[in-house]
């Protein structure tokens, strides 16, 4: 009696080991951020394939590929002009695939535009953000480019988010059609938008292209391999 009672004992901690390692998996966290995977458990998994399956989900949903890691590493600085009209997007860095958190720096005196394409054509754009918009007052986020839609998708109130004397730093996430943007330091986003969603289907490898809008120039540090 007394060693089944121990081998009982023995499967029980097994059993909890198990549903602990599915757990934290789902809880890791990503160049500083909580991320999570999900999965469905078919009739007749066990636990070990239940284990696999979720490592297979979290490496696929949350990890960068190893060369997006060591582009990750480099920085690319990139000047845009500014005028009358808005300078022409700058593709300058090597694209992106989905998942993926892109940090950036900018000084100007306000309007920093940033976005998002399937493509280096304006028409191809599915994200555009402005960073310092109406003289340094607000950030907003449109479903296209700027001069060919008025919708705005995403909007946040601040005054001062650039300067034209120090760089500021912010960064990008895209992960599962979901763009969010947010202070460099802070993990909370400021802009958020389901692009995946209004768009369909979504765009997993990305070109990110920078522009000054309206008079002031911007110089831009990228935290990812230029082309």
């Amino acid at each position: 009696m007394i060693m089944l009672q121990r081998k009982a004992s023995h499967l029980v901690l097994a059993l909890l080991f198990q549903i602990w390692l599915e757990i934290a998996i789902f809880l890791l966290p990503v160049r500083g951020e909580m991320c999570s995977a999900m999965i469905t458990a078919a009739a007749g998994d066990d636990l070990t394939m239940l284990r696999n399956k979720t490592f297979a989900a979290f490496r696929k949903e949350c990890r960068l590929n190893k060369s997006q890691l060591d582009e990750s590493k480099s920085a690319c600085s990139i000047f845009t002009e500014g005028g009358l009209h808005d300078d022409p997007y700058k593709f300058n860095i090597k694209p992106l695939n989905m998942p993926f958190r892109l940090e950036f720096e900018v000084k100007t005196e306000y309007a920093a535009g940033i976005v998002l394409a399937e493509d280096k054509t304006d028409e191809s754009i599915f994200a555009d953000i402005n960073i310092g918009g109406m003289r340094n007052q607000r950030a907003v986020m449109k479903p296209c480019f700027h001069e060919m839609c008025s919708d705005l998708i995403a909007t946040h109130l601040e005054a001062g988010l650039v300067n034209a004397n120090e760089y500021r730093p912010f960064w990008i996430d895209y992960k599962g059609g979901v763009v969010k943007v947010g202070k460099g330091g802070q993990q909370e986003a400021f802009l958020e938008w389901d692009a995946g969603t209004y768009h369909q289907p979504v765009a997993t490898q990305v070109h990110v292209g920078v522009t000054s809008r309206g008079y002031p120039h911007a110089d831009w540090v990228l935290y990812h391999a230029c082309e």
